[in-house]
């Protein structure tokens, strides 16, 4: 029972973490408009959701839909491609709590949220192509249509089509930074997490210790004051 309720509280915590992100990032697009498409993309979400934080909770909705709808499943990077940019020893403790909470697609540890900002940066270059924007637009453009009745269901996909919209509206990457759009994010993940890594063992406590400093020896003492 504890370990049930003690995976619940982490759940409503990373849930809180995605809703800060995705806050920080709209905000931070609200400030730094160059463009007058974009500025017609930020008139369209408030329009539709109002203010930031009901698109945020549209935006949780969308990460659920991406794990359930068939659509929307369609919408990954190659594993290869995503690997490419892993170590899986170096990176072994991210990906490991990565594939520990693969039930719920945006969480991971806050304590690695810099860790999976630098990758998102390093790695989302090589992976959102032309063609794959392409494919979202269809789909998304499809389920607007389709979740047409379904309130939930059709406001996600309204975040998702405007995530894809502030991608293809913006003049520069510097204006509209892979990193901080929550739709190349939840896609990062859900490739990551639905097709986990085997994964190196963890260092031994004792290899750990071997490494530490040891005392000089009588001999050695006797040999530094000659």
């Amino acid at each position: 029972m504890g370990k049930k309720n003690d995976k619940a509280a982490a759940q409503r915590k990373q849930r809180k973490a995605m809703k800060k992100r995705s806050k920080d990032n709209q905000r931070h697009k609200a400030g730094h408009i160059g463009a007058v498409s974009e500025n017609a993309v930020q008139h369209q979400m408030l329009s539709e959701f109002g203010n930031v934080q009901n698109f945020v909770k549209n935006v949780l909705h969308l990460s659920v839909m991406l794990q359930a709808d068939e659509d929307l499943k369609t919408l990954r990077f190659a594993p290869d491609d995503v690997y490419a940019h892993f170590d899986p020893a170096a990176d072994r403790d991210q990906l490991a709590d990565l594939y520990a909470q693969a039930d719920d697609l945006p969480a991971y540890d806050e304590t690695y949220e810099e860790f999976w900002h630098d990758k998102r940066r390093d790695a989302l270059p090589a992976l959102v192509t032309d063609e794959f924007v392409d494919k979202c637009e269809k789909v998304f453009k499809k389920l607007l249509v389709t979740k047409k009745g379904f309130k939930k269901d059709y406001r996600g996909a309204m975040a998702g089509s405007l995530l894809v919209q502030s991608h293809t509206a913006a003049i520069s990457r510097t204006e509209a930074p892979l990193e901080d759009n929550n739709l190349w994010e939840l896609i990062l993940l859900a490739s990551l997490k639905e097709n986990p890594r085997e994964l190196p063992e963890p260092a031994p406590a004792a290899e750990e210790s071997a490494v530490e400093e040891q005392p000089a020896t009588d001999n050695e003492e006797a040999g530094e004051e000659k």
